[in-house]
């Protein structure tokens, strides 16, 4: 897949609890279609100007961990950010080590 483009995930189920056991996802916008309670996903490692978004359809709030060693807003590297049910968000890769989040309204 291409990662940073406008493709599509499938409905994904979140998984694990943290970082390394978060369902990696590889489209540029996915789909979160279950979410268990403490479930998450992890962003991919992209160059600085990729993007990726990130919709939870979901009845939990899914944790959104950045690709190791970045940081998604002022969270701290590896953090994850909450994303609620019926949420999107946006993400972009600033440098190699920052990410910025845009949250829908």
């Amino acid at each position: 897949m291409n990662a940073g483009t406008d493709d599509v995930s499938p409905s994904l189920t979140a998984t694990g609890t943290t970082q390394a056991t978060a369902l990696p996802l590889f489209n540029g916008i996915a789909y979160i279609g279950t979410a268990a309670a403490g479930s998450g996903v992890w962003l991919f490692a992209g160059n600085p100007g990729t993007s990726q978004t990130v919709y939870n359809a979901g009845a939990n709030a899914v944790k959104v961990y950045p690709a190791t060693g970045v940081q998604i807003n002022a969270l701290g590297a590896n953090n994850p950010m909450l994303l609620a049910p019926n949420t999107g968000c946006f993400f972009r890769n600033l440098t190699s080590t920052q990410a910025v989040g845009f949250l829908s309204a």
